[in-house]
């Protein structure tokens, strides 16, 4: 083993990664040299959470990492991949122009014009690509922080997930809309590709995460953005509303019936398309400011419903943005912990050069502590003692006894030793004991796997410790899930 820690060290090219896969009798035959291992990778490249990782030293999850963001594996793309990136990108700009034109083309259009019904089709078109390029993108599974590469668990997580959602909002409404006679109820199917906000709201919380941008400034771009994207959608409806009415009763609406000056709004239908919207946008701002001053006058019964809603959201609105806004002030929040944190390891390890590999571990650590909502540590931390011995008897309890070690012991003993069982967290590939070190605490294994590697030449005597297991001491030992 230290042969092997000496080799990992002098280059770079000698990493490699060995995959334990359904237990393949063609793994030991594969594995006879580095032009077999490789290849083994690629052929094992369905990877699913029951899978045993095992790396040579501490550069293994690196050096899979890097072969990962450049490739595809058999249709199967990393999420890291540098053209899936830009594709996201890509479609995050057509997710934005879809977010604010939906609830325009809801409100101001019965039909689209030809130039307008052709850039929504295109739209369309690049969102059902979208559709079928999830089909094959890989996964980070939540509970053991693996990579998921199996594309039928894959499918059936989009599946289960937005597929439906992201399908229905593909269709094309606007011609559905004229093919049924122009029924009014389909236009209400709009709605469905707000859903592709999302993505807008996926994109501000990567923005927040990253520490090379400023977080004040970060949190109030994205504040704004959900304020003007209210207001507008607000103006949208309020538009909608009037138009509800036959052009014979323009006059019992709130536009209908405005006069502003000398100008009156009295054949509203007329006017150009931008000063309508700019109207509605203005009333549904000050309407939403609620200044008393140059609100909307609901003139009748839809209008009035509406207006009640709309207030009603926006003293929830108001109460959102100052409170976020207090937050950043007062600098509390859980995510700018975490990226003041970052900056301050950053900084250190740039001070120290300990090198982007040690340092991509320290920062996938801290990662994987801010990402574990439910850390024992800091829930139970207001608990008292007497509480807290009682939750991890429950907890650990069933786990203790079943090791063969204690097996036959007190049930007092028993109760001792979980009293002072506490979690730890660990990526894959992390190395938690090594052959040679001084051994002062006992893992027990409560979820997932851990892999005793007890020779860096022949891989294929590779021992598995599932749940409920004891980990032996003196033996190297690679992790494959996140908690012991």
């Amino acid at each position: 083993m230290d042969r092997g820690k000496r080799r990992g060290e002098d280059s770079e090219d000698d990493e490699f990664k060995v995959e334990d896969v359904q237990e393949s009798s063609n793994s030991k035959k594969l594995a006879s040299n580095w032009k077999n291992r490789f290849k083994l990778l690629r052929n094992y490249s369905s990877l699913d959470t029951n899978n045993v990782s095992v790396r040579n030293g501490d550069q293994g999850r690196d050096s899979t990492s890097r072969g990962r963001r450049d490739h595809c594996y058999g249709f199967v793309i990393h999420p890291d991949n540098w053209w899936y990136l830009l594709w996201t990108q890509f479609i995050l700009i057509w997710a934005i122009y879809s977010s604010f034109f939906t609830p325009m083309e809801f409100g101001f259009f019965r039909g689209l014009p030809e130039n307008l019904f052709l850039l929504d089709i295109a739209g369309q078109i690049a969102f059902l690509i979208d559709i079928v390029v999830l089909f094959f993108v890989a996964y980070r599974d939540a509970h053991s922080y693996c990579m998921v590469y199996d594309r039928k668990l894959i499918a059936l997580r989009y599946l289960k997930s937005r597929f439906l959602v992201d399908l229905l909002g593909c269709f094309p409404w606007d011609a559905i809309y004229k093919a049924c006679g122009r029924k009014e109820p389909v236009r209400y199917l709009l709605w469905i590709r707000l859903s592709r906000a999302l993505r807008v709201t996926e994109f501000f919380e990567k923005l927040e995460k990253d520490i090379r941008l400023n977080y004040l400034f970060t949190r109030i771009v994205k504040l704004l953005a959900v304020e003007v994207y209210c207001t507008h959608t607000a103006a949208c409806i309020f538009y909608y509303l009037a138009t509800t009415l036959p052009p014979w009763e323009e006059g019992y609406t709130w536009i209908g019936s405005l006069k502003m000056g000398d100008y009156s709004y009295a054949h509203f239908r007329d006017i150009d398309l931008w000063t309508r919207y700019i109207t509605s946008l203005y009333f549904a701002i000050v309407t939403m400011a609620t200044v008393g001053y140059g609100e909307i006058h609901a003139v009748n019964t839809k209008e009035m419903i509406f207006v009640m809603i709309y207030v009603s959201f926006d003293m929830i609105l108001g109460a959102y943005l100052l409170g976020n806004m207090a937050a950043l002030i007062v600098k509390g929040s859980k995510t700018e912990k975490f990226r003041d944190k970052m900056a301050d390891l950053i900084k250190y390890m740039n001070r120290n050069k300990l090198g982007k590999r040690i340092s991509k571990e320290i920062k996938d650590h801290v990662r994987l502590q801010y990402e574990s909502r439910y850390n024992e540590s800091s829930v139970l931390q207001d608990i008292p003692a007497s509480i807290r011995a009682k939750i991890s008897q429950k907890l650990y309890e069933p786990y203790i006894r079943g090791v063969p070690l204690f097996r036959g012991c007190s049930h007092e003993f028993i109760k001792q030793i979980a009293i002072k069982v506490h979690e730890e967290f660990f990526l894959p590939g992390e190395v938690i004991m090594e052959q040679g070190s001084m051994a002062d605490q006992l893992y027990f294994v409560c979820h997932g796997k851990v892999v005793w590697f007890p020779s860096l030449e022949f891989h294929c005597h590779t021992k598995r410790y599932a749940k409920g297991r004891l980990l032996n001491l003196g033996r190297e030992i690679k992790w494959k899930q996140q908690q012991l």
